[in-house]
């Protein structure tokens, strides 16, 4: 997948998704630099600067799926600006109720960060979502403890749901967000 948007008040910006399913070692070698490239999200969720290489691993090989489900349901993708991974991102499908699917990692490298490219990320991952038959609902959860998270996810049309659960390893609960797709994702238009 390719895409085009223009950064206000920049020049024009080139960015494209690849899906990756088996990741060689210099894939999972660039997503863990990008993982340390965005210190501040690990900080303010797990208490340090970056993550392990086998929680990194873990995004692609399932050991991180929830029981009952496959890689064949996971969209794992890059973003690219050139020839830099700038950013990743990973949907579940049908989690954790088969019309639902669940936003499991939207990061990007903290230099890439404020300039729109999330807001834009968004937008293609909900396209890929709305292309799959019955979801109706795509979720979100936050960790309490990354505020700046939150009003991302609102402006994006997210809604907290009231439901919240600890995770492993975190400093705080999850807040569970979500956002209500079009009808014609339903599969029936």
């Amino acid at each position: 997948m390719y895409w085009s948007f223009a950064f206000s008040g920049e020049g024009r910006l080139d960015f494209r998704l690849e899906r990756i399913v088996v990741p060689s070692q210099a894939q999972l070698d660039g997503v863990y630099q990008l993982a340390c490239a965005a210190p501040g999200y690990w900080q303010l969720t797990e208490g340090k600067r970056s993550p392990g290489r086998e929680a990194v691993a873990a995004w692609f090989d399932g050991s991180d799926l929830p029981p009952g489900k496959s890689l064949g349901e996971q969209h794992a993708l890059g973003v690219w600006v050139g020839e830099e991974l700038v950013g990743m991102a990973t949907v579940l499908r049908s989690w954790p109720y088969p019309d639902q699917a669940m936003i499991k990692l939207l990061l990007l490298s903290e230099r890439w960060q404020g300039r729109g490219l999330g807001r834009r990320i968004f937008a293609e991952l909900e396209q890929l979502v709305l292309r799959w038959p019955r979801i109706s609902t795509l979720r979100i959860s936050i960790i309490a403890s990354n505020a700046p998270a939150f009003a991302f996810w609102r402006k994006l049309g997210f809604a907290e749901t009231g439901e919240r659960k600890r995770e492993h390893g975190f400093l705080a609960d999850a807040v569970v967000l979500e956002k209500p797709l079009p009808v014609m994702a339903l599969g029936c238009c």
